[in-house]
């Protein structure tokens, strides 16, 4: 288990999104955090290289503070990174499902920029879970600020859909997992309740 600094981290529960993906990382590495925001993995993992890239300004100045290296960049115009680097591990934390094209965004950076025995860690909102479902039985489908029905989400994935994004991909999935501060303990006593229970799907894959 890859050891990082719980000081401040807003996310106290063992079961949350960022959590799990932190307990993958390993150490040594080289990553790339896609849509990295302010650097936040950065900010509390020491044992590993980050390389950022995001579309706001302000976040990349703040990035910059804990990374080697952020820049600017829109993921619907695929260009070519600034660093001439194959990564051990590209994340892609909860942002696909705010891209045009999520496929061609995977299939862009896997391909060119994931090392050969490199991983992919991959984040996206559980559409299946219990509160979406249990609105739709009430006839509501309302967008909100944050969460699954972030009003900025393009894209909405179940754990099947994400298999078939992992396919179209030539990715190969190793592991899944399901993110859920709240409920994630119940998850873990019965994995099977994860379809239902899960905000987050989370999977690290491999080419």
């Amino acid at each position: 288990m890859n050891k990082y600094s719980t000081k401040n981290i807003p996310e106290k529960s063992s079961y949350s999104t960022k959590n799990i993906i932190f307990r993958v990382l390993g150490s040594g590495k080289i990553i790339l955090d896609i849509g990295c925001n302010d650097g936040y993995f950065g900010k509390f993992d020491k044992k590993n290289i980050y390389y950022g890239v995001d579309y706001l300004p302000d976040a990349i100045r703040e990035a910059k503070k804990e990374y080697k290296n952020a820049a600017l960049y829109d993921l619907n115009k695929l260009q070519k990174l600034p660093w001439n680097i194959k990564f051990d591990i590209i994340i892609f934390a909860d942002v696909l499902e705010h891209v045009l094209y999520p496929n061609n965004v995977l299939n862009f950076f896997v391909k060119n920029y994931l090392k050969k025995e490199g991983q992919a860690v991959i984040s996206l909102p559980n559409i299946a879970n219990w509160q979406v479902r249990l609105n739709l039985l009430l006839g509501k489908f309302d967008y909100t600020d944050t969460g699954i029905m972030d009003q900025t989400h393009l894209h909405f994935y179940t754990f099947k859909s994400t298999k078939k994004l992992l396919k179209e991909s030539n990715l190969i999935p190793i592991k899944f997992s399901a993110g859920a501060n709240f409920l994630g303990f119940i998850i873990n006593l019965f994995p099977f309740l994860k379809t239902l229970l899960a905000t987050n799907i989370i999977v690290t894959a491999k080419k």
